[in-house]
Parts: C-alpha cells; structure tokens; sequence
C-alpha cells in the first residue's frame, strides 16, 4: 500500500510546470505603444513581437527581427486579446520593456490605461512608461534609428537606462508612475520620445528618435512637457543626478568654453511652516571637476588660477540657479507638485498638511520658494594652465 501512495505521490511532484510556455508557442512582446482613433474612441495598440529566428547566432535571417501588429479595441484588454488574432503565437509580455503612449491621450489620464497591465500582471512592474511628443506612439516603433541594436526595444531601453550619465531628459517605470500618481503631495514626470521634424514642421513616421525632455502629470493626468533646460532645473531640485556635462563660457577667452563634470550633488527640500504661512527651501549643492578647457592663455600665476575656478564656481551657480526658477515657475502655473514638497511638508508638519491637502494644487501654485546653492569645482590639472601651442 505504501509502495502505491509513493509512486501516486510521485506523478504530481513530477509532472512539471503546469503552467510552462514553450518557446516555440509563444510571440515575446518587446515593446508597446498606445494611441486613440479620434472617430471610433477605441484604443490603438502596437505590440512589437520578437522573431527569434531572426536573431539566432549560428544562421540569423538579414530581415528585421521583429514585427509590428496593431488591434484595437474598446479596452485595453480587448486590444491584447485581439492581437491573438493577427499571429500564430500567444503574445508574452514578460519581457516587454516600454510602454508607449501619444501625448493626446496622456491628457486623459494614464491609470485607467494602465489598469490591465498593472492588474493583471502580465507585464513587471519594472517596464518604462514614456510619451510620444506631437506624434502617434506607434511612430516611434517605426523609427529607423534604432542605434547598435537591430530590434527598437532593445534601443529604447537601453537610452532609458542611460539618464543617469546625463542632464537632459528623465526615465520612469510603471511602479514608480504608480507610486507618484496616487501618493498625496507629489506628482509623477514620464520620458519623453521626440521625432525628428521634417523641413516643414511635420513630423517624420521614419525618422530618428531621441529621448528628451520630461512629461508632466497631475496624478495621472498629462499637464505639459518640459525642455531640456526645465528638465536639467527639475533633476536638481530632486537630486536625481548621479553624473551629467555642464558647459560654461570662458572668462579668459572670449567665445571658448569649459566642459564641468558634476561628479557629486546633493539636495534637500526643507519646509517652513510660520502661522498659516507655509515656505520652503531648496538646499543644493554639487561638486565638479573640469574636464574640457577651450581656451589656450595660459595663466600668469596662481591667483589668477583661483579666480578662474571662482568665476567657474559662479557660473555654474547662476546656471543651477536659473534652470531651478525655470521649472519651479512652470511646475507653480501647472499647479503641479512634480518635486514632492507636499510629501515633505507632511513629514514635518503633518498637522498643516491635513489642513491644506485638500486644495494643495492651489497652494503649492503661490507658496514662496527660495534657492540655496552652493558649488564647488576641482582644477582637474589646471595648475599648469590650459594647452597652448607653440
């Protein structure tokens, strides 16, 4: 009887995942792009669906190793379900890697679109969400310049990965669109994708694509884009740099430039709360390090070494400084609070943040700001002066 119960009992711990997807049954999902037909309001959904085949490393085929297929549908749902229709294998989306959407149907809101991703978890929360700046997100599947990769995902993901080498632009996944979106006293930014203009202003379907900027919501709603400037004011605020290239004139040469790497900053946002009057303070501070010199005078001394890097360190200040009032002056118009002072008033005072929560938009719209910066550059090898040739 034992013997029996033992091989009974061995069937169902042998048998398997019950569950497995075979390779050969399954279409990958490497990217996806969301956008509405005006006429019928359905949902366009774009899946990109990798060819194995096509990227083999003993025989790979010379076409593209991926396809586009494009289902709508009143849901989001019915659109993924629809596109079982157009390919001979289940689509898979556990690898996707971005989630686009056009900027015309970002203004509807983000968390009823995103619902079936995120509820049914089909897709990590890990993947990008990004806008597609004046063009349909399907557009920027079709791009021709998808860097060294040969599948757009992949060159998606990859810029994505890299705004931390950067000032100009920003990356955000689902869980931490999720997060901003629904937490009281801070509002979520995006990346943004740009395509290449054609000479008239209309925009190219199969041009270059590049990552720049930032998207702006309010909870979940798109409020406007910011430039790069805005952007590079946003990331300071947040202290969300780790790395990036500044360009500053030369005080020793007229027209030349110095390239300063920002290799440390840090910031802090801290609230003030006097009566009913509510202020905060943003405390910055970077350090850097020359690693460009265009200029070719030589310094004559020492002294006047220390006032090139002071002259720098001004500079750059006044560059921090200015890209902050930027987007502090766009944020406050939005009534969008993308830096999170909310949240940090409700760490310190939370009894004033339960007082003013509710009509926060319109607080944050008019609350004084103030700015303090402090900069610090190394010579990087200045002491001898700048190359000059003979």
């Amino acid at each position: 009887m034992r013997r029996y119960s033992f091989v009974i009992l061995s069937i169902f711990l042998l048998s398997g995942c019950w569950d497995r997807k075979e390779l050969k049954e399954i279409g990958m999902v490497g990217a996806i792009a969301i956008d509405k037909d005006p006429d019928t309001e359905e949902f366009i959904l774009t899946s990109q669906i990798l060819i194995p085949a096509a990227e083999s490393s003993q025989n790979p085929s010379p076409g593209k190793p991926f396809l586009l297929e494009t289902a709508t549908g009143k849901t989001i749902f019915e659109a993924l379900r629809k596109t079982n229709q157009m390919i001979d294998r289940r689509s898979f989306f556990a690898h996707n890697k971005i989630i686009i959407i056009s900027e015309e149907l970002a203004k509807e809101g983000l968390i009823s679109i995103l619902d079936s991703f995120y509820r049914g978890k089909e897709i990590r929360g890990y993947v990008w969400i990004c806008i597609a700046k004046e063009t349909n997100a399907r557009n920027i599947l079709e791009a021709e310049n998808i860097g060294v990769s040969r599948i757009p995902a992949n060159f998606l993901n990859n810029m994505l990965e890299q705004t931390d080498s950067h000032l100009n632009s920003v990356s955000t996944n689902l869980l931490t669109f999720y997060k901003d979106a629904l937490e009281a006293g801070t509002d979520p930014v995006a990346g943004v994708l740009v395509m290449e203009k054609k000479e008239k202003g209309k925009y190219s379907q199969n041009k270059n694509v590049t990552l720049s900027g930032a998207a702006v919501f309010k909870k979940d709603k798109l409020m406007g884009l910011l430039n790069e400037s805005e952007t590079r004011g946003y990331r300071w605020i947040t202290g969300d740099i780790k790395t990036g290239a500044l360009s500053l004139p030369s005080d020793i040469q007229e027209g030349k430039y110095v390239s300063v790497d920002v290799i440390k900053m840090n910031a802090k946002i801290v609230p003030e709360v006097k009566g009913e009057q509510i202020s905060f303070a943003i405390h910055v501070s970077e350090k850097g390090k020359v690693t460009e010199q265009q200029a070719t005078v030589q310094f004559s001394d020492s002294k006047q070494q220390i006032n090139f890097l002071n002259s720098l360190q001004a500079e750059n200040k006044k560059i921090i400084e200015d890209e902050m009032n930027q987007v502090i002056k766009k944020a406050q118009a939005l009534k969008t609070d993308i830096f999170g002072l909310g949240n940090a008033l409700n760490k310190r005072y939370p009894n004033t943040w339960n007082r003013v929560k509710d009509e926060w938009p319109e607080t944050f719209a008019d609350v004084p700001i103030s700015l303090q910066v402090k900069v610090n550059i190394t010579s990087s090898g200045l002491m001898k002066g700048p190359f000059k040739p003979e």
